[in-house]
């Protein structure tokens, strides 16, 4: 706020989003609400700011999933954390993406998995 950069609060969001899903720990999760939580209640950060972080991290989710097997996970328990602290909306969670299901093809196919978004 004492920066006057409101323009980029977004980005504090997103990497916040980022950081709780590479440290995979509990305790992040829980330390990031609060900020979160804090930054949202103080009016330092819009449900708008909120959603262009969180809209951010859920467009780049495939690559961030390639460093962090576990990113959807992670990502649906804090999403779901963040909409029990009220600091996002319903309209952010449902634009959460999940990692399709993988399927087994055909034993024609030496049984390779392939996306669900192969079909």
């Amino acid at each position: 706020k004492d920066l006057e950069v409101p323009h980029f609060h977004h980005e504090l969001v997103y990497e916040a989003v980022v950081m709780v899903i590479e440290s995979s720990h509990e305790k992040t999760e829980e330390a990031m609400v609060k900020l979160l939580q804090s930054l949202f209640r103080s009016f330092v950060i819009t449900i708008e700011q909120m959603r262009a972080g969180f809209q951010r991290c859920f467009d780049q989710m495939v690559d961030i999933s390639i460093d962090v097997p576990q990113a959807y996970i992670i990502l649906e328990r804090w999403v779901l954390r963040c909409r029990q602290a009220g600091i996002i909306n319903d309209d952010i969670v449902k634009k959460m993406p999940s990692r399709g299901r993988k399927r087994f093809v055909s034993e024609g196919d030496g049984g390779l998995i392939k996306d669900s978004s192969y079909w």
